[in-house]
């Protein structure tokens, strides 16, 4: 499993190396994040000694485990949907929070972090295809929301947007989506600069990201191999 990991790195740190140049990007703007949800601490720690410090849970409970287990100065970000009932255990475990898409979540987990002394690293969940099936706030709303949630939320570190986009789709598809969220950030920095990340990209479409911005990757399967 080691082998497998540390190969699955090299040729992803290759590809995104490749990816940046053509951008004409550097790759110390690009933060690889492993997601690790439903894989054992083991495989964790293999991907940390190799140098991998982010990591990605869609699950409460499962990051708080992980996060006690696993070494203390590894990056959690938490990706998946917020439960309403699972916020303290969010704002408790996570450094960043990517899925932001309702104003009663920011207000609850800031109010626990209040409770805590603690900030988080904060982004904005866009539901840029308008899917029934995803989480999100609709496009339009994005930029409002965000700096609504500026506004009122001091423990919330507003840092940008992220995105799931339809990924079983025809090129020229793709490539549309990709367009109207090149848009709604280079919109979203004009009205707030500050937001400058930009999480976007898994295994399948990682490349065509980072030509599109962005700053965050989320790699599972093809990174740390078959969730157990």
């Amino acid at each position: 499993m080691y082998q497998g990991i540390a190969k699955s790195l090299l040729d992803i740190s290759s590809k995104v190396q490749e990816a940046c140049q053509k951008a004409q990007r550097s790759e110390k703007d690009v933060r690889l994040v492993a997601v690790s949800k439903l894989q054992p601490i083991s495989v964790i720690n293999q991907a940390y000694a190799l140098g991998i410090n982010n990591f990605g849970e869609n699950y409460a409970q499962e990051l708080a485990k992980k996060s006690l287990t696993c070494p203390k100065d590894i990056i959690w970000h938490f990706i998946g949907p917020i439960q309403s009932n699972k916020v303290s255990l969010i704002a408790k475990h996570a450094n960043w929070v990517h899925s932001i898409d309702r104003e009663k979540i920011a207000k609850k987990l800031n109010e626990v972090l209040e409770n805590e002394g603690k900030k988080i690293h904060a982004l904005v969940q866009v539901n840029i295809d308008k899917e029934d099936s995803k989480s999100g706030i609709p496009p339009e709303e994005a930029v409002d929301f965000v700096n609504e949630l500026m506004s009122h939320y001091p423990n919330l570190m507003l840092e940008g947007l992220m995105f799931m986009p339809k990924i079983n789709v025809s090129n020229k598809a793709k490539m549309d989506t990709m367009n109207k969220i090149i848009d709604l950030q280079t919109l979203l920095l004009k009205k707030i600069p500050s937001c400058t990340h930009l999480s976007l990209g898994t295994s399948s479409d990682f490349e065509e990201s980072i030509l599109a911005g962005s700053t965050i990757l989320r790699i599972g399967e093809s990174l740390l191999g078959k969730r157990s």
